[in-house]
């Protein structure tokens, strides 16, 4: 993407004035790394595992293998065909009137409800729709239903959106290790009904969540250590 080039190019530079090697990362191996790290689950980097990055710009479900040019080989089991995660949250939340970007308030929020909905996740060979949330919670909103259950539905589709992708891309792969990751997998209500279905799956902190630069750290860092884990 455009926006990454900055700092490639800035690395490029600083690296050639300092006569050290110089490597490429993606933006979804730094997010995944980071993840590992703040779960202390590192070690997977030498196995198979299951990866999501969901955050405003991607929501997908990644099969993760070692890899000797970037330490992680991902392939893609699934994505969202039309909305992104983070942006259904950001336009339910604009919609109820909430300061973008509207992450925390729209969790803020949903913590006031107690309404448990329905959901059937739309999903197409592993991969999902989302468009259907911000038609929902307009429906919602013209009907005269509280913000608070709104951004509960908001949410609840979401995670189970999440859930069911995860269901196929096991039958897909097999059954793996989970690691989610991604600025929206910080959200607790998305958080706990996940793990109610896949207790020992692994989330990045929130402080990890929504930044790679500690994962493009650890890439840099396995690659001059010979691909020893850091501790």
């Amino acid at each position: 993407m455009p926006c990454f080039l900055v700092g490639e190019g800035t690395g490029r530079c600083v690296a050639a004035a300092k006569n050290v090697p110089f490597f490429e990362t993606s933006h979804q191996v730094g997010h995944i790394l980071a993840a590992l790290y703040s779960a202390g689950k590192l070690h997977l980097v030498k196995e198979k595992f299951i990866a999501f990055h969901v955050s405003g710009g991607t929501t997908d479900c990644l099969l993760c293998e070692p890899d000797e040019g970037d330490i992680i080989g991902v392939t893609e089991l699934g994505s969202s065909l039309d909305l992104k995660a983070g942006q259904a949250v950001d336009r339910a939340g604009v919609m109820l009137g909430l300061k973008f970007p509207c992450g925390a308030e729209l969790e803020k929020l949903a913590a006031q409800s107690t309404r448990v909905f329905k959901i059937k996740p739309v999903i197409k060979d592993g991969s999902c729709c989302l468009s259907g949330v911000e038609n929902k919670c307009r429906d919602m909103l013209a009907k005269g239903e509280s913000p608070q259950d709104i951004a509960a539905f908001c949410l609840q589709f979401i995670s189970d959106t999440i859930i069911a992708m995860t269901r196929s891309a096991l039958e897909k792969a097999g059954t793996l290790p989970l690691v989610y990751a991604g600025g929206v997998m910080s959200d607790k209500l998305i958080r706990d009904r996940i793990t109610a279905q896949f207790p020992e799956a692994a989330f990045a902190e929130p402080a990890f969540s929504c930044d790679n630069a500690a994962g493009v750290a650890i890439s840099g860092w396995l690659r001059t250590s010979g691909g020893e884990v850091c501790r």
